[in-house]
């Protein structure tokens, strides 16, 4: 480990601990530190992340702290043309420190407008999930229906020829 990295990791677990008595601080500090990844390419302190749905490649991902929203759904290669960029969802794991939550974010007024506002910070643990547009959906049962109707034609089909030859 680098000593600028070692200091790093220190600096991020004293002030996590600041505000708990003694007893808890050495077993949250070490909860809190099994959260982060120290890379051994560069001096940067990383935190593990999952990405679901309709991004290119969905996984588990480890991303610099202070990653925002659109670099982490980049560093999984993009949406996919499928993605419904207005209702993503961020859910924020409950840890000791702070309780869980689901954000709900609009990439799409983004995209519009370029505010970043209402991008948000990943955090440590975070799961985003990049669903489907509802045409999709559609489209998907169709494609269904229509390899039904198949299997039903040439159950009929065979039906047919083979009545009709006797």
């Amino acid at each position: 480990m680098k000593r600028s990295g070692f200091f790093l990791l220190i600096l991020i677990l004293s002030t996590s601990a600041m505000s708990q008595d003694p007893v808890r601080t050495q077993s949250s500090a070490r909860a809190n530190a099994s959260r982060y990844i120290l890379s051994s390419a560069s001096d940067a302190l990383l935190m593990t992340v999952k990405v679901w749905g309709e991004v290119q490649r969905p996984g588990l991902y480890d991303v610099p702290l202070g990653t925002d929203l659109i670099e982490l759904i980049s560093s999984a290669g993009g949406p996919k043309e499928t993605a419904q960029l207005s209702k993503i969802k961020v859910i924020r794991t409950a840890t000791k420190d702070r309780e869980g939550s689901v954000m709900k974010v609009d990439i799409k007024h983004y995209l519009d407008t370029g505010d970043e506002s209402d991008i948000p910070e990943i955090k440590a643990d975070d799961t985003v999930i990049i669903p489907m547009k509802p045409s999709q959906y559609v489209r998907i049962s169709l494609s269904w229906t229509q390899q039904l109707m198949s299997l039903v034609q040439a159950y009929a089909l065979a039906d047919f020829y083979l009545t009709r030859s006797r």
